[in-house]
């Protein structure tokens, strides 16, 4: 085994090259704060996802000054979601449009895109890094400083030790500074794993995304890019045997479940191009998202079942929310827990009604009859209205709270 060759210092070292850490990356960076970012992957690389951008992070990426980056890559443009049941039930929700629009992009793209403006800004990015061991406790060294280390090895086998003030576990929803440091609450209780595909065919809108729910599962549809024929196809399935069965031949059982929704396509059908990518399960709360010298953001904070692209708004929001209170860490020299403690509680405030959302979603889809009768209600056209509010709410462009105002809630009760 090879020996360590050498020790990187830094203000703030980032466990994963995602959105949520990249984003906290150039933040940082912005700030003139000294920041390296680990990541075992080497960019571009394929990422499990529905690949929706959604309008929340459309924002976010405008706020971050990373938008025109983005839109340089040609995504498509989503202006709402169609929902539609096994049971024939059929509702479709719209953006404001005032509001910003989603986009349908590739995952292996956007994260290349981030990972070379996290360069751009300052940062120093180590790719095809592993993370092998993560100190358990704060270290102070000769100079009084401070640090956790991070001991890591390289696709070449070069064993390095990175050392910073402050460690941001940024690294997904099974993440290794989560678990090394205890902070995972517990198992998952919701077991879904999800089959995302690469599709090329036409027939469906590109206006669009498309979600069918059925008994096998959930398909989600969404097109990729300004390329007119291609699409990412997302199969999510619930319980450990359905898991099991869609295991055995992963290409077939993404095929079975897509055939299953009635999404209109030339020619017979679409032909997968790439993939399948496994992801999942989809319910990791953690105990706390800070510590000692430690941070996390995006899903590596706990994570539940995002839809139609809440899971990148969620990981850009965190590294908004986590940039001034890990600035003022450094600056100050103090990286206790009780110091990055602001952060946990922001983010908290951000997540708690979107994910008495997301809770109450995974009810009504795991009860095929409420399901149903509720897709079919707001197919209505007293429903309408709170069908537009609900996508625009999971699309993180409007509040949770507006779903019970008087326009969209009055309408949809006199229906019943």
């Amino acid at each position: 085994m090879n020996a360590v060759t050498s020790t990187v210092s830094a203000e703030v070292l980032i466990v994963g090259a995602g959105p949520a850490g990249t984003a906290l990356a150039c933040l940082l960076a912005d700030r003139g704060l000294d920041v390296v970012v680990l990541d075992r992957a080497t960019f571009p690389r394929p990422k499990p996802c529905g690949e929706c951008v959604n309008p929340g992070a459309v924002a976010a990426l405008g706020r971050l000054g990373l938008l025109d980056t983005i839109l340089e890559l040609s995504p498509a443009r989503l202006h709402g979601w169609e929902i539609r049941t096994d049971g024939g039930a059929a509702a479709h929700g719209q953006y404001e449009a005032r509001a910003p629009h989603g986009l349908g992009i590739s995952r292996s793209a956007l994260d290349a895109a981030l990972v070379r403006e996290a360069r751009h800004r300052g940062a120093r990015v180590s790719e095809d890094t592993r993370v092998t061991g993560l100190g358990a406790d704060e270290e102070v060294r000769s100079d009084g400083r401070h640090v956790r280390r991070v001991e890591t090895i390289d696709g070449e086998g070069c064993r390095r030790v990175f050392e910073g003030s402050i460690v941001v576990g940024a690294d997904g929803i099974r993440s290794v500074v989560a678990r090394r440091l205890g902070f995972v609450k517990r198992k998952p209780r919701i077991w879904k794993i999800s089959l995302t595909c690469r599709l090329r065919g036409t027939g469906p809108s590109r206006q669009q995304g498309s979600l069918f729910l059925c008994r096998q599962g959930t398909v989600g549809l969404a097109p990729i890019g300004a390329n007119p024929d291609l699409w990412n196809g997302t199969v999510v399935v619930t319980g450990r045997a359905a898991g099991r069965a869609i295991a055995v031949d992963p290409r077939q059982g993404f095929h079975r479940v897509l055939t299953s929704a009635p999404f209109r396509w030339n020619g017979g059908g679409p032909d997968i191009v790439d993939g399948p990518w496994a992801c999942g399960p989809f319910d990791w709360p953690v105990r706390a998202a800070v510590g000692d010298g430690v941070l996390l953001v995006g899903d590596a904070a706990g994570y539940f079942d995002p839809l139609t692209g809440q899971g990148i708004h969620q990981a850009l929001r965190s590294a908004e929310l986590a940039a001034p209170v890990v600035a003022r860490a450094v600056d100050t020299g103090c990286t206790r827990a009780a110091r990055l403690a602001e952060y946990q509680r922001a983010l908290k405030r951000e997540l708690r009604l979107t994910r008495a959302v997301q809770h109450a979603v995974e009810f009504s889809l795991s009860r095929p009859v409420l399901r149903d009768t509720i897709v079919s209600r707001l197919g209505t056209v007293s429903g309408r209205g709170f069908a537009d509010r609900f996508i625009q709410v999971v699309g993180d462009a409007a509040p949770v709270g507006s779903l019970a105002s008087p326009d969209v809630l009055v309408p949809l009760l006199a229906g019943w």
